[in-house]
Parts: C-alpha cells; structure tokens; sequence
C-alpha cells in the first residue's frame, strides 16, 4: 500500500490544511549533509531541500520518520531495513538543510521491469507545505536506476485524500495519464488484522520511449 503523510496538494484545487505558509527557521549550526557522490547524489535546492537516494544504513531512519511522521502504516524496522539493503537505489530521503525531513520507499516489479512500484511516501509535520512528496517521487524517477520504467503504480485507500493529490498532481506534472482501478478488497486482509480496500493507481508513461 501507499500512504502519504504530508498535506493535500493545492495544484488540484484543494486547500491545504497544515504546515507552514513559509519554510521553517533553523539554528544557523545546523551542518547540511556533505555525503560523497558515490555513495549518494545530494543537490540542495535554493530553499535547503535536498533529495538523495537512500543508503543501505538508513532503514532505521526511515523507520524513525514513519513514525514520527504519523498516519501512515508503521511496518517492523526490519522491513525498512530490507528496502535500503535491497532497493536502496529506487528508495529516497529528504533533507531540509540537512535536517531529514521525508523519504519515498520504492522498487521495481519482479517479471514486470518497467514498473516502478511506490511503496510509502512520508513526510515530517513540520517540513509540510514545501513541495517534499512531489520532489521524491521527481528525483526518484530520474535515477539510473529507475531507467526503462514506463509505469508508476501506488496502491490507495479511498479515505487517502493526501496521496490521491499527490499522484494526481505528478501525472499532471508530466503530462501523463493516471488511470485509477480495483486493487484489494477489504477480505483479501486477514480477519484480524482487515483493512480499507486499496485502490490500483497506474500512472503513464514516466518516461517517453526513443
């Protein structure tokens, strides 16, 4: 499933409800991020915002973040673990002026290499309202390592207001086509453990084909 912490996108016409109207003030100490190129790209927007792919020791840190994030599914630190150790290069972290600030969790489809499949998009309360969610899922698709993929696909739940903006938005963003459909229904979770249907988010194409 897909959850997405962060504010409803007002690119659709929907108000945004939290965060703040201007970026938010950090003690001037606060050291920004000098990792090495070769183990993960940084590039520090004009605002301090920095989007880097994940490292392989960073599934405690984005297990930190989805907690604190709140409203999203904590899944076990192992599988944050798993996904850097794993898909560390279709996996990002954002940094505001080195601050860790959000993180997308993603991975190619097994038989099915031109799909990029999202897994959880989350964002900290307070670095809302800069445009986080939409730069990670931007530089996520522009890695090396998401190259050949010609479709994203997310799952939703209806009530998931926040990450049916956010991929509404991007397909619109790239001129393509978000086609919305069945994914699993409420019986296909176990009894105890049931769940809101989750909706199949396909968005088309990614990347143009030569």
């Amino acid at each position: 499933m897909t959850d997405t912490n962060l504010t409803t996108n007002p690119m659709i016409g929907r108000k945004t409800t939290t965060g703040p109207s201007t970026p938010p003030k950090f003690n001037k100490s606060v050291k920004i991020s000098t990792l090495s190129m070769t183990d993960s790209e940084v590039l520090l927007d004009a605002d301090g915002v920095a989007i880097r792919t994940a490292l392989e020791g960073d599934g405690a840190l984005l297990w930190t973040l989805a907690r604190d994030s709140g409203g999203i599914d904590l899944n076990s630190p192992y599988a944050y673990m798993m996904q850097c150790r794993n898909f560390k290069n279709t996996c990002m972290v954002a940094e505001v002026f080195g601050a860790p600030a959000g993180f997308v969790t993603a991975h190619r489809v097994s038989g099915r290499t031109d799909v990029l499949f999202v897994w959880q998009v989350a964002v900290l309360r307070e670095f809302r309202g800069l445009g986080i969610a939409h730069r990670l899922l931007a530089g996520l698709v522009e890695q090396a390592a998401c190259l050949g993929v010609r479709k994203l696909e997310a799952t939703v739940t209806q009530s998931n207001k926040a990450s049916e903006a956010l991929f509404t938005a991007f397909a619109k963003a790239r001129g393509a086509k978000l086609d919305i459909r069945a994914g699993f229904v409420e019986t296909d979770f176990p009894e105890d453990e049931r769940h809101e249907a989750e909706r199949l988010f396909t968005i088309q194409p990614i990347h143009s084909i030569d």
